[in-house]
């Protein structure tokens, strides 16, 4: 919880002026999720494994993505990582030639939404129809902003109480229900320890700035 509070404290309470989310809460909820790594991904096989099948019109949808979402969102991604790439394959023989190297790039950009992101460990098909990129995910102001909006849907769909319904909301996080079994059975017990730390460790802060004054 210390190294949390060091590397986000800042950025906790600037995405949380805006919020009725706690920063405790979020404080602690980064604490479950990636213990303050500002550069933690993790790649997801079964959600890579879904999208796959969704990009390949294999199904219908996988949550809240749909196809006519998920191909736009592809193509940004590939624009994203060279502005030259799609005119290299506007010529058809060319494209022929190297269609490898367009499915491998188009793979990439699955295996990005599949993947995990940041603080609070997002994973990157949220950003699908949103403004930025699962990259931006990394950075921490924008990716508690993220973070909050999802929070407050989990929020709206259950009626959750955010001043004191932290185990709930916690369990929405790990689960996406505010009743759903986490992999971690400690996940949400853990969770309202690192809150309980962290007003400490605001306490404290509050003790040593009235002494110093």
């Amino acid at each position: 919880m210390r190294r949390v509070w060091g590397r986000c404290h800042r950025f906790v309470l600037e995405a949380c002026k805006y919020s009725s989310v706690p920063p405790a809460f979020l404080g602690a909820l980064t604490a479950n999720e990636s213990g303050g790594d500002l550069g933690a991904a993790r790649f997801e096989p079964a959600v890579y494994a879904h999208l796959r099948a969704l990009a390949e019109g294999r199904t219908a949808g996988f949550g809240l993505v749909r196809p006519e979402s998920l191909a736009p969102e592809i193509t940004a991604m590939l624009q994203a990582k060279a502005s030259t790439f799609h005119a290299r394959f506007l010529d058809a023989p060319f494209a022929t030639e190297h269609a490898g190297d367009l499915a491998r790039a188009q793979d990439q950009a699955l295996r990005e939404l599949a993947t995990s992101w940041g603080l609070t460990q997002i994973m990157g098909y949220h950003m699908v129809g949103r403004p930025g990129t699962t990259r931006d995910l990394l950075e921490p102001s924008f990716h508690y902003r993220v973070a909050l909006s999802l929070l407050a849907q989990f929020v709206a769909t259950y009626q959750l109480d955010v001043a004191g319904e932290f185990a709930e909301m916690f369990r929405c996080w790990n689960t996406g229900r505010p009743d759903g079994r986490t992999f971690d059975p400690e996940y949400v017990e853990k969770g309202l320890r690192r809150m309980a730390l962290y007003h400490e460790l605001a306490g404290a802060l509050h003790h040593r700035v009235r002494a110093g004054g």
